[in-house]
């Protein structure tokens, strides 16, 4: 209960800090930790907005840190380190947080900041998937549980380049889909054209390798345990792509992008499972 508490507070937190950009209320509280000077700020909407993603922050790092502890207790050897590591980027992510408020929010920092919360998650997902007791902790990055390894850290690299699109200005560089600035390669690829066109660019990579996954899986015997998941990652690729193109077409609307991101976290989750499953049953590492 716990684990599956956690993880649905840190999808909330990481989904309403995206909400929380789209609504350009990052300096809603312009202080740190206290907003306005005051525990409890003055009533505005924007403000409202950024203080409640704070306390979601404060509610999902106490659960963050019981989990942790617990998982601490049960895991052995060298695999204790995993719940450890978890809270230290946690604490860290806490001061990142700050340190991006009170610098006005620099692109690299709140980047960084980004990609250090989707780690966690990844962590956090870790440590609900492996409870210590009916699951042990493992890890491969062999055979088709580094395949799966290697496809989570490619979308964690798409998620994290979609973050810096994002926070640069990125966003609209390429105001038309599916073509950018009325080509299909863009005759100037530098700037902001150069980040978003990447971001576009991978997310078609990553749709070729999962629907050519889903097909081989098909035939394959030793990976149809793993054809329905292929297939919901499909789907979820094909509606992400076009919501990517509706944050466009929208002009960066802050509950497509929240939505866009929504999808983006189910994708990772769903590659991390399979990878979290291949790693634990032997069965499935040949």
């Amino acid at each position: 209960m716990l684990a599956k508490a956690t993880l649905v507070a840190l999808f909330i937190l990481l989904v309403w800090g995206n909400m929380v950009a789209g609504l350009k209320a990052g300096l809603a509280c312009p202080d740190w930790p206290l907003c306005h000077g005051q525990a409890i700020p003055p009533l505005r909407l924007d403000i409202y907005i950024e203080f409640i993603h704070r306390v979601i922050g404060a509610i999902t790092s106490v659960l963050i840190i019981t989990l942790c502890y617990r998982r601490l207790k049960k895991y052995k050897g060298a695999f204790k380190a995993i719940p450890i590591v978890a809270v230290i980027l946690l604490v860290i992510q806490i001061f990142l947080g700050g340190i991006v408020v009170l610098l006005k929010l620099p692109v690299d920092l709140t980047t960084i900041h980004f990609a250090n919360a989707i780690i966690i998650f990844a962590l956090v997902l870790y440590t609900a998937y492996f409870d210590g007791e009916k699951l042990v902790p493992k890890m491969s990055f062999s055979g088709k549980a580094g395949l799966f390894f290697l496809l989570s850290v490619l979308i964690f690299v798409q998620a994290v380049l979609g973050a810096y699109v994002r926070h640069s200005g990125s966003g609209l560089a390429c105001p038309d889909f599916p073509t950018c600035l009325g080509f299909w390669i863009p005759p100037s690829l530098a700037g902001i054209v150069l980040n978003h066109y990447a971001h576009r660019v991978l997310a078609y990579f990553i749709f070729i390798v999962f629907i050519t996954l889903y097909i081989v899986s098909i035939y394959k015997e030793n990976l149809k345990d793993a054809n329905s998941y292929l297939l919901t990652a499909c789907l979820l690729i094909v509606f992400q792509v076009m919501l990517g193109m509706l944050v466009v077409l929208t002009q960066l609307t802050f509950y497509v992008t929240a939505l866009h991101l929504t999808v983006g976290l189910a994708i990772l989750t769903i590659t991390l499972l399979l990878w979290f499953r291949y790693t634990n049953n032997n069965s499935y590492q040949n």
